[in-house]
């Protein structure tokens, strides 16, 4: 199934209620972290199509409001959709630089209308995504960006898939959000997402419901999501 491009509500409609609802998640994850704030953050779903893209793109507009410098990595180096929902350039990025070494700053690109947002494309689709996300020259990578930046927010492929991208980026950041779309997802393929984040010593921070509609109670494929977010410790 073809990727929609992501909204960027917090942009777009800055005063929407759907913006609101990223500052909302921005304002409960900002303090999760003891001794201080969470600088590093990943966001993947357990399936392809949940809405994790959008998410992660709207909280790193909403976390730039706050006067932070944030950059934006789009880790999905499969199915990227960032330079497309900001309508950048992707023949260069993230691949490009652990490839052929292309100068960080070329691949960064600063956002007009949101002050203190940057983001780092993908580059050109790889053949070999995981080796190059669990190469040595992506951990220095990090590394340097985590000094020039005061959040970094990165957009990975899913959990449930044949490859372990997400894995890998995973152990890199400080914590990690769990986009769930409502009424799409078994109960099961979220809870092996979670269980396999946590065996790979990932720090899941929360989940987020996606494409809920208005009702009192939501629903995870017939499950309700408020009473599995409570019991699997992610409320």
């Amino acid at each position: 199934m073809k990727k929609k491009t992501p909204r960027l509500y917090c942009l777009e409609q800055p005063k929407s209620s759907n913006g609101d609802q990223f500052r909302t998640i921005r304002s409960n994850i900002r303090y999760t972290r003891v001794g201080g704030e969470i600088r590093s953050l990943l966001v993947t779903s357990s399936l392809p199509n949940e809405g994790k893209s959008t998410v992660a793109m709207n909280l790193a507009i909403a976390m730039a409001e706050t006067g932070r410098t944030v950059l934006l990595i789009d880790g999905d180096l499969r199915t990227p959709t960032v330079h497309k929902a900001f309508d950048l350039p992707n023949w260069i990025g993230l691949s490009s630089i652990l490839v052929d070494q292309t100068r960080v700053d070329d691949c960064i690109f600063p956002i007009e209308g949101s002050e203190g947002l940057s983001v780092m494309t993908s580059g050109p689709i790889s053949p070999n995504p995981a080796d190059l996300l669990g190469s040595t020259g992506m951990k220095r990578l990090f590394a340097e960006l985590s000094e020039r930046f005061d959040t970094i927010v990165i957009d990975s492929s899913s959990v449930l898939m044949p490859f372990s991208d997400a894995l890998i980026l995973a152990k890199m950041t400080e914590g990690v959000l769990l986009v769930v779309k409502s009424g799409k997802v078994l109960l099961k393929h979220t809870n092996s997402a979670k269980q396999i984040l946590e065996q790979q010593g990932a720090h899941i921070l929360g989940a987020v419901l996606n494409y809920r509609k208005s009702s009192k109670r939501y629903k995870i494929r017939g499950e309700d999501f408020a009473d599995w977010a409570s019991t699997s410790g992610l409320v």
